[in-house]
Parts: C-alpha cells; sequence; structure tokens
C-alpha cells in the first residue's frame, strides 16, 4: 500500500507542477503509511518531484509536537522536523508544513497555488465567495503565517466546521492568500477535487462583467487592453528596455557581475501595472511572491527627466526605503522588469509577478482583491525558512563564464555553433545569431536540453544590415537585459583568381567579414558603455573571430583575407576608443577549421572552391586539398571549436589586454 501511494503522490505532483498551479519551489506534496509522513523537501519542485526526494517522519511525533508547546529558543517547525525524522538526517529539509500535512487524516495531501482560486483566496470577499461557491464542500482558513501558527489555524478551523456542522471537515481546505489544500484517499480523488475546486472559482469570475476603468483613464486604458500595442507605441517600449535593462543590470548586479534582467511587456503587464492599481503599490499577494518577486515592486514614475535619470533615483529611494535591492522593475503601464542571478531566477521572478497580476485582476472581479499587510509580509522577509527556500532554488556555480551573458554571430554551425556551446558549458547565456535562424534555434534548444532553460537563445540577423542587428539587439535586450561578450564570427568566402573574382562575391564578403563586423561593434557598444558607467569596476568583451588569413595573404582567396586584414585594423582601432568605456577588443586568429562547414560543405565549402580554383598544385580531389593543407600546421591537424573557445575565454579573463590578435594555429604561424 505505501508503494502506491508513493507513486499517487508523484503522479498528483506532476499532474500539478505547472505554472497554472505552483512555480519553482512552491507548493508541496505529501503520503502517510504506516504512521510515518512522506514529504516533498523545501525548494524541490513538484514537477520534478521523485519517489527518493520525499523526506519520512514519524506522524506521532509531530502532533506531538503540534500540541504541545513549542520550545522557546528555537523554530518549533524546524525542532518537530528534527525529532521525527525517521532515518539518518542527509541535509534534505522538509517543507515548513508537515504539522499541517500530518493533521489531516487523508493519506495524500496537495497543497497548491493557483491562480484561479488564489483569485478567491486573494480576495476581500472570501467568506462570502467560498459560501456562494462551496458552500460546507470547503474550510476556509483566515491568513495565518505559515508553519506552526497555520498548522494550529486550520485545526481550529476544522473543529469550528464540525461544532457547526456535526459532520467531518471537507478535503478541501482554502487557505487565505495562501492557496489551497486537497486531500485524499487516492490520486484520483484528489485530481477530481483539485480540478472541480478550480472550474467552480472560474465559473464564478467568468460570470462576472470584467471591471470598467475609472472615467479619468477610461480611454487610455481601453486603448491598451482592448486593442493590440500600436508601432509608435511598441517603439516607445522597446526604447525603454534599451536603455533601462543595461542599466538594471549594473545597478541589480552582485559583486561577481551583473545581473541577467529579463522583461514583461505584455496586454497584461500593460493594464495591470498603471498607476494606482494594487499591485504596483499596496502589497503581495501570498508568500511566494515575496520570496521569489519580492514584496513590492520598485515603480519608475513617469517624468520630464531622462528614462536613465529616473531608474537610478528609483532604485535607489527603494534601497533607502526597504534595505535591499528591488527584484521587481516597473515601468508603469508600460514593462516590467525581472532580476535574477540567472535567467532561470528573472524569468522564475518575473512569471511570479505576472502570476500576482493574473490573480489581482480576477479577484477584482470577483470583490477586491486583498494584499498581505505589513505585518504579515515582515515574518516572510526575515524567516529563515524561506530565505533557505531562495537558496535551494539558487542555480550553483557551473564554470568561468557563470551568469554571463555572450552573443555569436554565425552561431548556427561552424566556429560559432562550437563557441556557443563551449559558452554554455562554462555556465554562459549564449545568444545564437545567425541568418539561419531555423538551424540556430535547433542548436539553441539542444543546449537548454544540456544546460538547462534560458540557456541559449537564438535571433536572427543579417550582420551586413544595421536594422537587422538592431533589431537582434532589442530581442537580446528584452530577454536577458544586456551582455557582457560580443563574439563577431560571422562570416563567408568566396575564393577565385583576381582576375576571376566577381565584383558581387567580393562585396558580399567585404560586407559579411568586414563591415558585419563594425556594424555589430556600433550596435552593441552602447549596451557595454551603460553597463560600465554603472559598474566601472567591470571591463567587458568584443572578441572577432578573424583568420589566420588576417596575418598573411591567401592566394586565390583575396577577398577573404582583405577583409580579414581590415578586421585587424578594426579591432585595434576600436580597442583604442572603446577601452575608455570599459571595452576591451581583441581577436582570435584559427587557422583551418578543416571539418567545419566554411571547408568541408561539399558544394560550397572552400576544399571544393580551392579545387576548382586551381589553388593546390596538382590537387585531383577534395581529399588532396585537405591532406595539402594538413601538412602546413606543426600539429599536423585543423584547428577546433575547443581551440578556439580556449583562446575567447583567456581573452575574458585577460584583464590587461586590448587591441591584440592571438593565433591559434598550431604552430602555422609563429607571429615576431
Amino acid at each position: 500500500m505505501a508503494t502506491v501511494l508513493a507513486d499517487q503522490i508523484i503522479e498528483v505532483a506532476h499532474r500539478f507542477g505547472e505554472p497554472e498551479y505552483a512555480r519553482a519551489g512552491g507548493g508541496n506534496a505529501s503520503y502517510k503509511a504506516d504512521g510515518v509522513l512522506h514529504i516533498k523537501p523545501s525548494g524541490t519542485s513538484l514537477k520534478t518531484l521523485v519517489v527518493a526526494d520525499l523526506v519520512p517522519l514519524r506522524v506521532d511525533v509531530l502532533l506531538d509536537a503540534l500540541h504541545g508547546e513549542p520550545p522557546i529558543d528555537a523554530d518549533p517547525v524546524r525542532a518537530a522536523a528534527d525529532a521525527a525524522r525517521v532515518g539518518v538526517d542527509d541535509g534534505r529539509r522538509p517543507s515548513v508544513e508537515i504539522l499541517l500535512h500530518a493533521l489531516l487524516p487523508e493519506p495524500l495531501v496537495l497543497h497548491l497555488h493557483p491562480l484561479t482560486a488564489n483569485a478567491l483566496a486573494c480576495n476581500q470577499r472570501a467568506v462570502e465567495l467560498t459560501d456562494e461557491i462551496f458552500g460546507d464542500d470547503a474550510v476556509l482558513v483566515d491568513y495565518i503565517d505559515p508553519g506552526f501558527p497555520l498548522a494550529h489555524g486550520v485545526e481550529q478551523a476544522r473543529a469550528a466546521y464540525t461544532a457547526r456542522t456535526g459532520a467531518n471537515p471537507p478535503a478541501l481546505t482554502i487557505l487565505r492568500n495562501h492557496g489551497i489544500v486537497a486531500a485524499g484517499n487516492t490520486a484520483d480523488e484528489v485530481v477530481d477535487l483539485v480540478e472541480t475546486a478550480t472550474a467552480k472559482i472560474r465559473a464564478a469570475i467568468d460570470a462576472r462583467p470584467a471591471p470598467t476603468p475609472p472615467a479619468a483613464i477610461r480611454i487610455a486604458d481601453r486603448s491598451r487592453v482592448e486593442q493590440p500595442v500600436d508601432d509608435a507605441e511598441r517603439t516607445r517600449i522597446t526604447e525603454m528596455i534599451l536603455t533601462a535593462a543595461p542599466l538594471l543590470r549594473g545597478l541589480l548586479g552582485g559583486d561577481q557581475g551583473l545581473a541577467v534582467i529579463t522583461s514583461d511587456s505584455s496586454d497584461l503587464v500593460r493594464s495591470e501595472t498603471r498607476l494606482g492599481k494594487p499591485m504596483v503599490s499596496d502589497g503581495p499577494l501570498i508568500p511566494d511572491q515575496i520570496v521569489y518577486a519580492g514584496s513590492v515592486p520598485c515603480v519608475v514614475e513617469p517624468k520630464y527627466a531622462p528614462l536613465a535619470d529616473q531608474v537610478g533615483k528609483a532604485v535607489a529611494s527603494y534601497r533607502a526605503a526597504h534595505g535591499r535591492d528591488p527584484v521587481i522593475v516597473v515601468l508603469p503601464g508600460k514593462v516590467a522588469f525581472a532580476a535574477g542571478r540567472d535567467l532561470a531566477e528573472a524569468r522564475n521572478a518575473l512569471d511570479t509577478f505576472t502570476d500576482a497580476l493574473t490573480v489581482a485582476r480576477d479577484a477584482n472581479r470577483l470583490g477586491a482583491v486583498r494584499v498581505l499587510d505589513q505585518r504579515e509580509r515582515e515574518f516572510i522577509e526575515t524567516w529563515e525558512a524561506e530565505a533557505y527556500r531562495r537558496s535551494v532554488a539558487a542555480t550553483a556555480y557551473r564554470g568561468r563564464m557563470q551568469s554571463k551573458v555572450a552573443v555569436i554571430t554565425g552561431a548556427a554551425q561552424g566556429f560559432g555553433l562550437g563557441i556557443a556551446q563551449g559558452l554554455a558549458a562554462e555556465g554562459a547565456h549564449v545568444v545564437l545569431a545567425d541568418l539561419n535562424v531555423g538551424l540556430a534555434r535547433a542548436e539553441a534548444a539542444r543546449i537548454q536540453e544540456t544546460f538547462g532553460p534560458g540557456a541559449a537563445l537564438a535571433v536572427q540577423v543579417d550582420v551586413s544590415d544595421p536594422a537587422s542587428q538592431e533589431r537582434a539587439l532589442a530581442q537580446i535586450l528584452a530577454v536577458y537585459g544586456g551582455l557582457d561578450l560580443f563574439v563577431s564570427n560571422a562570416g563567408i568566402a568566396r575564393a577565385a583568381s583576381v582576375v576571376e573574382q566577381r565584383i558581387e562575391d567580393f562585396d558580399l564578403v567585404t560586407s559579411v567579414n568586414y563591415k558585419g563586423y563594425f556594424l555589430g561593434v556600433r550596435t552593441v557598444a552602447p549596451v557595454l558603455t551603460a553597463q560600465h558607467q554603472v559598474r566601472p569596476d567591470l571591463l567587458f568583451d568584443i572578441v572577432e573571430i578573424n583568420s589566420k588569413s588576417g596575418l598573411e595573404g591567401s592566394k586565390r582567396n583575396f577577398a577573404y583575407a582583405g577583409s580579414k586584414f581590415g578586421g585587424i585594423g578594426l579591432t585595434q582601432s576600436f580597442a583604442l576608443e572603446l577601452i575608455e568605456s570599459g571595452i576591451k577588443v581583441n581577436a582570435v586568429c584559427p587557422g583551418n577549421f578543416l571539418d567545419g562547414p566554411l571547408w568541408s560543405d561539399p558544394e560550397k565549402g572552400l576544399f571544393r572552391q580551392y579545387l576548382r580554383a586551381g589553388k593546390v598544385p596538382g590537387a585531383s580531389s577534395v581529399e588532396d586539398v585537405r591532406a595539402f593543407y594538413e601538412a602546413k600546421v606543426p600539429m599536423s591537424r585543423g584547428c577546433l571549436p575547443k581551440d578556439v573557445v580556449a583562446a575567447v575565454l583567456y581573452l575574458v579573463e585577460q584583464q590587461y589586454e586590448t587591441g591584440q590578435a592571438l593565433t591559434v594555429t598550431g604552430g602555422q604561424i609563429m607571429r615576431n
């Protein structure tokens, strides 16, 4: 029976481990068998929960702790968990709601924070709404601090229900500003209970008309909510993101680097963050919002001063008022930003905040949203148990580029893809910017499969088109807030003799390899400069992936070599100018990537081009051309992506070099 219950609690945890019901480490699940409570550890996701994660605790010890005198000098929940633990303490901390789960008689217990149900739970009319929608089929418990107090409150509410009705309490418990608890003897009972409760509350919300905005803002409100944002407004919001996000990266970063700043300018955010809306100024709805998104956002109120000045002053004022940095920053009616040590943390914060916007919107249709008051939220802000939950959710150190943002052009294949993969392995968020966005997306998805959601982003870019570069940058800043490293890798080759080279091929090579490098630097330099202005202790990097052909001429490949020679000139010139803005500019000059598509493509690759152009005397096959080039290298092989990644990492970590061209040629080129 215990095995069946274990499998069933995992089944329902996975079923409801979706954003609609619980995010990140929120929510809880347990089963009881043979006098032992098996419960989810704090900070663990319901969606990924497995039986081996569950922490076993003796039910009788927990109930004795609930009904006894709490210790004076220790957290009563921690003390109860330590006393009730079965087996060796392996460091996993059980949920703070162990006493609540122990007192409920049903073997399966699921605690969720559903968006739909919280429209009732986070409502000033919760008492009458519960009676109206559920009658005697649910117990409503007023908001009580989590842990020991909540368990007592639930027990008292259940006893009051029995005294009033003469019946056993129902299996559905609604916790004000804290979600619902569904209990049952089987997984099917729990699933049916949650789904039925959700459907009833949803029907009640949908039966109410959407609220009419106040007359003073009605016209503007309708233009934002009922109609798609127009191009001019979208442009204004994009400009705000381009200005504010890099500043927030610096303002909200830590000692080791900048924050990741992600943003949302959806209809929901624009309509529900107008000044005067409760979610902008009044307070949080549930403990999870405090844990992951902060109690209240930092609001940048619209003024005539430049936006950069407004952002800086708003963050400084927030720090002075709250004693901490904000997690959420809102430009009312426009866009919301979230800060995190990495994209996963920032996205979780932003999603938690927008979940609260959804709940508030629906709560106001049912009645009026109720936020946690100052005392209630300060308990969560300072509670050690929730600080522990935050720490469990934090990403562990993974490498030398931990949480940095690296943008690589031409990253869908070849050296660019290898660089992206290598930097992701070192902890970077990598942006695969490529004209072939379909292939870039496929490769970004593979990187995310290995390193997690948010590890990679694909954007389309034509490096020779300034407008395309700017559109790509806007997409990058909307997701990550900025960048730490720009790798200008996109390049092409069109080999031919000087008398046979088509002018359009020469122009194409020059436009991509030379002009594209210039346009990329021109596009990203203002962002890197803005970040450095906020964090002058940090330097940022631009690395051009040049070539050994940028250091010596290349017979019958002059267009490529010329563009790469020019690239060295750009690198040195950019380095002299941009170091004043905290930007190092260097180049890597790899040897031939003989296994990459530039060389090995059966139709357009350099092996085939060089064979046709007669560049290798006596060569009659692609294999002959390859052997010729391998023989030129003292280390007897072509350059590999891992060699280039090592060079890029060196240049990023080297704090006293700029304007350099680092050769990675296996000894083929030895610079004086």
